[in-house]
């Protein structure tokens, strides 16, 4: 691929496993990369974590990141948003701060309707792309106009995720009646967050697939591939556990609509767009799209695809090259989903969805790495301690 001209550093807005991987891709090419959140997990026990010389707490809003910017002493970086929030005021600053600061980001408005999933349902029907079945459900009041059958066989979903899940820890919830559905929408509401009726279609976690990708500035679509999901955790609402890459062939319905969906908002970044297929009318439904890094971004560039280094290059206005053919099954993981995947299946007497040892043993790893170990020893603590209070917090009594 094409080197820039010079080594110019890189921003990176997040943190989780997908900061990480970014960080670790990026370090791989030698950028010289420091994390802004100041949000600290796990990241900063990697042996190429750099921290800003000031860091930030994670916002929406392109004049605090504008502000917290022109404070820097680097005389100029690229941004790495990896995370909604973080995305949108990327996506939101002015023109004079993205001169010294760039992005390979979409405009504000696209990205915006990617995160809010009213807006994004609203987009996708005027596009006429399958999708879900969805009602707004704003308050308790609007419960009243939808059945009994779309209640029952549906789930509420926020159209803001993140502030849903920093407040209740969840996806959504599917709903087993309506005073439980009125209750859930109430305490929703009283948090600012509003409701999606989606419909849930049904069908394993095998019928759900990822079509990834890159756009540069010019419109174009630079690289893609496709993944299908294997396992998840918790197994209905969660996110993925182990995926594996497929012919892009495979899913060329899907594939049209990522086309047709990314022209319409005139798209440009990383994207990761999410179907399932619906065995009732032979169609992929589209499920939402990130406007951005993603868990599984590592296990992309593993495969073929280093998506974080396509941005760099087009954020600093030098040619993309079209990457060769990605490989085809190559798994990965996220291990702690994986492993509480395997845990729910065996426990329940069950038998895991999917292959076991292969992918532990061939796959990529999202999290552990051999050249850099401490991130995942860290998580991995923390996740039997996490595991170890549910534990303790069901069999002592309330006190």
């Amino acid at each position: 691929m094409s080197q820039p001209k010079s080594q110019v550093p890189v921003l990176i807005l997040g943190n989780h496993v997908t900061g990480l991987g970014v960080l670790r891709l990026l370090a791989a090419h030698g950028i010289p990369t420091y994390v802004v959140d100041a949000a600290a997990d796990f990241i900063v026990r990697s042996r190429w974590y750099r921290r800003a010389e000031r860091t930030l707490t994670e916002t929406s809003d392109g004049g605090e990141l504008a502000d917290f910017l022109g404070s820097l002493q680097i005389p100029r970086a690229v941004l790495m948003p990896c995370s909604d929030e973080w995305t949108l005021a990327v996506a939101s600053l002015p023109p004079e701060t993205r001169l010294r600061y760039p992005a390979s980001v979409a405009p504000r408005e696209a990205v915006a309707q990617f995160i809010d999933k009213n807006l994004f349902a609203l987009l996708v029907e005027r596009l006429q792309i399958p999708r879900p079945r969805t009602s707004l459900i704003r308050n308790p009041m609007d419960l009243g106009l939808v059945t009994d059958d779309e209640l029952a066989n549906g789930f509420l979903k926020p159209t803001d995720s993140h502030r849903h899940h920093s407040r209740f820890g969840a996806k959504g919830f599917f709903i087993e009646s309506r005073p439980m559905a009125a209750r859930l929408v109430e305490q929703a509401s009283a948090a600012g967050v509003t409701f999606m009726l989606q419909e849930w279609i049904p069908g394993g976690t095998s019928k759900i697939v990822l079509i990834d990708g890159f756009v540069d500035r010019g419109g174009e679509i630079v690289a893609m591939s496709a993944r299908r999901r294997i396992r998840m955790d918790p197994p209905r609402l969660a996110n993925s556990a182990l995926c594996v890459t497929i012919p892009l062939n495979d899913v060329s319905e899907a594939v049209a609509g990522v086309r047709k969906l990314l022209a319409e908002v005139g798209y440009r970044g990383i994207f990761s767009a999410e179907f399932k297929f619906d065995e009732r009318d032979g169609t992929f439904k589209i499920i939402e799209v990130n406007a951005r890094p993603y868990w599984f971004i590592s296990h992309t560039a593993a495969a073929g695809l280093d998506l974080p280094w396509m941005a760099y290059l087009d954020a600093l206005d030098i040619p993309v090259p079209p990457p060769a053919p990605y490989r085809l099954g190559k798994y990965g993981l996220y291990e702690i989903n994986d492993a509480a995947a395997l845990l729910r299946a065996w426990t329940s007497l069950r038998r895991p969805e999917g292959p076991v040892l292969r992918p532990w043993l061939t796959g990529d790893h999202v999290l552990f790495r051999l050249t850099d170990p401490l991130p995942a020893v860290i998580e991995v603590w923390s996740a039997l301690k996490r595991r170890g209070r549910r534990t303790l917090g069901r069999v002592l009594p309330n006190r």
